[in-house]
């Protein structure tokens, strides 16, 4: 018996995320894209009197031929071309085309910029913040760009910068985990830059995130009340005023418990990045003093964590309690079953959306909108020994 055959699995736009996702019709909105790209072959005059069959179309803009079918009777809607004619070729109507008002202008680019090195390489939350971000923007008529760079580690990259939206001209940037050295870049070069997460610095652009500093009171809320004061929050590699706002909250929480803060034992922070660095602040920490817990802020430092502490000779939740402010698919299949917060990935993609369709709130430099992750309750915390 013939096997039947296996349906095509559809095309993800995020599956192979590179430095320049480009061609004759971007994958996101493929028929508004066709469209575009059919009307302005008919108003350059690439054709003299036909336009060229269905499936030579689909293969030149790089779509099916059904996305092509869907895009070629929209042209025809508005008399540019029929197919009434001899064997029922599309014929161009050229008088038609002058003078309509240029619908093929109809397309606004928007550049999606994600950092691609170090602790901040492309994970999950970042793939579905900009695949959900495409399916909100891609049928009100953008045309998405994504771009892999490695500004992670903060440093000013103008040259790159410039030459990247002098390519692809976009109405818009989102950057992903965005730096002060790109905040301050936009504002030079007058780029509507938004923020999805990242550090500010001085500088200000309109940023949505989720906020650590919130979810961190929720972890040291929920470790203070089951008797813990000796808490860890390595701080590696991050910004000075995203490190001090950190530090100002688990400073204040311990206090207001009654508790000491002691800067190496409770935020051990170092600029340098990497597990070495990482396990560096944890030395530090247990050189003060034995945490009873770690709260860790990714789920890189997390597996470190978790690592460092079996090394050690320790078991969670037992000896010692670990909690990790993110989220990875992945986090079922540890055994206990990590204490983690949930990102409102909906939200941030909606609001970011909403922004970019009234592109105006740009100069709104104080626009920011910080959500509060949802703590999902794991299996490693628990009473510290006494």
């Amino acid at each position: 018996m013939e096997q039947k055959r296996k349906r095509k699995k559809k095309s993800n736009p995020m599956e192979n995320l590179s430095a320049h996702l480009a061609g004759p019709v971007e994958k996101d909105s493929r028929v508004l894209q066709a469209e575009i790209a059919l009307r302005r072959n008919l108003r350059s005059g690439s054709w003299e009197k036909f336009v060229p069959g269905i499936r030579t179309l689909a293969t030149s803009f790089g779509v099916s031929p059904a996305t092509m079918v869907k895009a070629v009777d929209r042209v025809r809607a508005d008399g540019w071309i029929s197919n009434e004619g001899v064997r029922r070729r599309f014929i161009i109507h050229r008088e038609v085309i002058l003078k309509s008002k240029g619908k093929e202008a109809v397309l606004r680019t928007l550049l999606l910029l994600a950092p691609k090195s170090g602790r901040t390489e492309p994970a999950r939350g970042t793939s579905q913040i900009l695949l959900q971000l495409w399916e909100l923007l891609a049928p009100k008529g953008w045309s998405i760009r994504f771009h892999l760079d490695d500004y992670a580690s903060g440093k000013r990259r103008q040259k790159q910068w410039d030459e990247l939206v002098e390519l692809e001209k976009p109405q818009a940037v989102v950057a992903v985990l965005g730096t002060p050295a790109m905040a301050a870049w936009a504002r030079d070069v007058k780029v509507p830059m938004f923020f999805c997460g990242g550090a500010l610095g001085d500088f200000s652009v309109p940023m949505v995130g989720v906020s650590s500093s919130m979810m961190l009171e929720d972890a040291l809320s929920q470790l203070i009340s089951l008797g813990h004061k000796d808490i860890t929050l390595p701080l590696c590699e991050r910004s000075p005023s995203f490190a001090a706002n950190l530090k100002s909250t688990i400073s204040r929480k311990l206090v207001e418990a009654g508790h000491d803060f002691i800067s190496e034992l409770n935020a051990p922070a170092t600029d340098d990045g990497g597990v070495e660095s990482f396990r560096n602040c944890l030395d530090r920490a247990f050189a003060v003093r034995p945490p009873t817990a770690i709260v860790c802020l990714d789920w890189r430092e997390y597996i470190a964590a978790l690592c460092y502490v079996q090394k050690k000779g320790l078991s969670v939740p037992k000896d010692i309690s670990l909690i990790c402010l993110s989220h990875d698919h992945s986090a079922d299949w540890f055994s206990p079953i990590p204490t983690h917060f949930e990102h409102p990935i909906d939200k941030l993609a909606t609001t970011l959306s909403n922004w970019l369709e009234d592109i105006s709130t740009y100069n709104d430099f104080t626009l920011s909108a910080m959500v509060r992750g949802t703590m999902i309750a794991g299996e490693t915390i628990a009473k510290p020994r006494s």
